[in-house]
């Protein structure tokens, strides 16, 4: 068992005293060739949504905002009625959406 267990050990521990390998030769540094300049940022004074005309912008920052909260309340409605009805399902009842939900 003794042997057993040195042998392990001897795969997996470096070995020591004369018998240590000597240590690897150094390698010479390796030039390399200067990285490429990144191509320059361009940056828009609107966000990317908003269309100009003449420097200005067509669509005022506050109506895109507020179009982007209705689509995330939609989103979020849908997806309650889609776990709503899943729920529904296991218990076996249909589930019919109520008018006034949907028109929200």
């Amino acid at each position: 068992m003794r042997s057993l267990l040195a042998a392990i050990l001897a795969l997996f521990l470096p070995a020591r005293g004369a018998h240590r390998a000597a240590a690897p030769p150094s390698l010479p540094p390796i030039s390399c060739p200067p990285a490429p300049e990144p191509p320059p940022v361009i940056t828009r004074p609107h966000p990317a949504d908003v269309i100009t005309a003449d420097g200005m912008p067509l669509v005022r920052p506050y109506v895109v905002e507020w179009e982007r909260e209705r689509d995330e309340h939609d989103r979020r409605r849908l997806q309650r009625e889609r776990r709503r009805a899943a729920v529904l399902a296991t218990l076996g009842q249909d589930y019919v959406p109520v008018p006034w939900e949907v028109a929200v």
